[in-house]
């Protein structure tokens, strides 16, 4: 049930990229943000990833669990690359600081 929710609340907030739980090959639990169906391309993915964490942000990974360097790239330099837009990005939440 928790999950359904949370899935159904990814899906309301991605707007026009699709958005489904996912987990990379480490176990880690992420977020599967797809961009093919988004209007703005790779930046649609970008967009609904910032909707998804707000203001905590997000990590980038790759399937093997490794973290994308940053700072991230424009959404515009990776707009032609036809493996993400097949794919999307798989992204998790930072944590909030703590505080106390």
């Amino acid at each position: 049930m928790r999950l359904a929710g949370s899935a159904a609340i990814l899906v309301l907030l991605a707007g026009c990229a699709a958005t489904e739980p996912a987990s990379l090959a480490n176990g880690q639990a992420v977020i599967r943000v797809t961009c093919s169906l988004a209007i703005d391309g790779v930046a649609g993915c970008f967009k609904a990833a910032g909707n998804i964490c707000g203001a905590r942000g997000y990590t980038i990974f790759d399937w093997n669990g490794k973290a994308w360097p940053m700072p991230y790239p424009e959404p515009e330099t990776l707009q032609d690359d036809p493996g993400l837009a097949a794919s999307g990005l798989l992204v998790a939440c930072r944590p909030w600081p703590r505080t106390g």
